[in-house]
């Protein structure tokens, strides 16, 4: 077999039929961190990993993913009865993946998760994953749409996770202001300007991105009155 220079093959084993298979994983030196959005998505050069995060067994459609927990019994009966006999046919996206085909693979982990009533955390962080895909492929309406459950899983994840509880809070409020909801943004990032047990790092992103988006929201609005007085002239 010739030695693929973008991929190497992860050898794994199905935790629903025991099925054995490999899928690709890119190689590191592939790509490279090279900026972040607001919402963490990272931009890499080079291949996406992203699009590489989710095992899908081509024998049986089980979709995995390393954050999931409940990978064991009774979980692994209720996925049978829920996900797997819902299936028409596992899909096989274990070689080279498009972007269509790595959303294909984190909504099959979304819905094993919510066949084993996984932690709203996961739930949210897999919605997130869909939209920034969505993201990629410049389909805002379909972005927009797994925002918003993102932070509807988020908003959940509060009262049951302390673990990352600034990252959650900060997303919360992030994505609010990317869904179009800016009083619970402002709402939300002030509860971090102002929370005494905020770490600076997160109070000083909060900061410069609601004063970010209070400049870019004013430039806004001084371009469109430029613009009414311009075409009434």
């Amino acid at each position: 077999m010739a030695f693929n220079i973008y991929y190497y093959d992860s050898k794994v084993k199905c935790n629903y039929c025991k099925h054995h298979f490999t899928t690709y994983k890119v190689r590191p030196n592939r790509f490279k961190a090279i900026d972040e959005d607001t919402d963490f998505m990272t931009i890499y050069d080079g291949i996406n990993p992203l699009l590489y995060e989710v095992a899908v067994c081509p024998s049986c459609g089980y979709a995995y993913h390393k954050s999931m927990t409940r990978t064991y019994e009774p979980f692994m009966q209720l996925i049978g009865e829920i996900y797997i006999k819902q299936l028409q046919k596992p899909m096989n996206i274990c070689n080279e993946r498009t972007v269509d085909d790595a959303i294909a693979s984190f909504k099959l982990a979304y819905l094993v998760s919510k066949a084993s009533m996984e932690e709203p955390l996961i739930m949210a962080n897999f919605a997130l994953k869909i939209a920034w895909l969505y993201r990629l492929k410049q389909d805002k309406e379909l972005e927009r749409h797994y925002l918003c459950s993102a932070r509807e899983f988020y908003s959940k994840s509060f009262a049951t996770n302390k673990e990352g509880e600034e990252r959650i809070q900060y997303l919360y409020a992030e994505l609010s202001l990317r869904v179009g909801d800016i009083p619970e943004a402002k709402k939300a990032f002030s509860r971090l300007l102002a929370g005494r047990d905020v770490s600076n790092k997160y109070r000083k992103k909060a900061r410069e991105r609601w004063e970010n988006f209070r400049y870019d929201n004013e430039m806004n609005n001084i371009k469109k009155e430029v613009n009414n007085v311009q075409s009434q002239s």
